[in-house]
């Protein structure tokens, strides 16, 4: 999620949870955070993200021998959004009702859902699943910097320090795919970069409107707005085949759409609510480690020695950027 949910009060509300004129970093510090503004709950929900997210490319690459690229990513994100939506409805959550929080919601859905789902599955073939997640993992870094421009967000030495950390990690798991992989897979990680980009674009909109929505009629509506475009794509470029149904895909499917996408948008909208965008975002750096774990037991893939140091120089840079975000 690509992209692809933050953390709200146990009461839903459709008013502004802060005055429309303050910053969106001015976020209420719950009981027994954490300097960074993480409390234990909000931990535990960025760990279910980052274990989801990093299903995302290995379900990417299995269901990919079934569906074409746009196809696929229609799917994924048409049935993330129909369920959440179905759920809201059910629950009687309350949808945007300003044209304000309906314009953030749309660009939102079209940069992280769009533009973000459909580089991250044309990738799919091009580059392997688990450089694709050490790659993907470049996202905090952009966001950080986005909420930098955009919010003027605190981006202290320490976090800056724990994301360089982290960024080297990175560098050290992909470089040998890359170097080895040449032009093709030099292709899928230009690909797996927007669709980066597309997020880290995506979060940050996201943050302006988190705390004045419901987080499960949000992220219902991101979604279906977002695979509108791609719906149009698959449509125009893509027939459709029998090879959908089979049980392989509609598993991959049911995985990537429910677990990867509607429960992940849906905690990250409750989590950004409350929570400084940098300091979430820190601990996407632990998607890359999980992917590749995920793509060598599943997938085979080989894990080498600077592969093993990479993972541990970013894991140790999620521990430097979370305890040092605006110092």
């Amino acid at each position: 999620m690509p992209t692809a949910a933050e953390r709200l009060p146990m009461h839903w509300t459709t008013g502004p949870a802060r005055p429309p004129s303050g910053s969106p970093t001015d976020v209420a510090q719950p009981e027994g955070a954490a300097p960074g503004g993480l409390d234990r709950g909000t931990v535990a929900s960025l760990l279910v993200v980052v274990t989801l997210t990093a299903l995302c490319y290995p379900l990417i690459t299995v269901g990919s021998a079934y569906a074409a690229p746009f196809q696929f990513a229609t799917l994924r994100a048409g049935v993330a959004g129909a369920a959440l939506g179905l759920l809201a409805v059910a629950l009687r959550r309350p949808f945007p009702r300003s044209l304000r929080l309906w314009l953030l919601i749309a660009l939102s859905g079209f940069s992280a859902t769009s533009i973000g789902f459909l580089s991250m599955f044309m990738a799919a073939g091009l580059v392997s699943p688990g450089v694709a997640t050490v790659v993907a993992g470049t996202q905090p870094i952009i966001a950080a910097l986005v909420a930098l421009v955009i919010f003027g967000e605190p981006f202290g030495k320490g976090h800056g320090v724990g994301m360089l950390v982290s960024l080297l990690g990175i560098a050290a798991i992909a470089a040998p795919d890359l170097a080895a992989g040449g032009v093709r897979a030099s292709a899928g990680i230009g690909l797996v970069i927007l669709a980066t980009l597309g997020t880290a674009l995506g979060n940050a909109v996201t943050k302006r409107l988190a705390g004045d929505v419901d987080a499960i009629a949000a992220a219902a509506a991101q979604l279906l707005f977002g695979a509108l475009p791609l719906a149009a794509l698959s449509y125009a470029t893509e027939p459709w085949t029998v090879r959908l149904v089979a049980p392989a895909f509609l598993a991959s499917l049911a995985v990537l759409a429910l677990g990867g996408t509607a429960i992940t948008y849906w905690l990250w909208i409750r989590i950004l609510s409350r929570s400084p965008l940098n300091s979430a975002n820190a601990f996407m750096f632990l998607v890359p480690l999980l992917g590749v774990a995920i793509s060598a037991v599943f997938l085979e893939e080989r894990i080498g020695p600077l592969t093993v140091l990479g993972m541990g120089l970013a894991i140790g840079g999620v521990v430097l950027a979370s305890r040092g975000a605006g110092s």
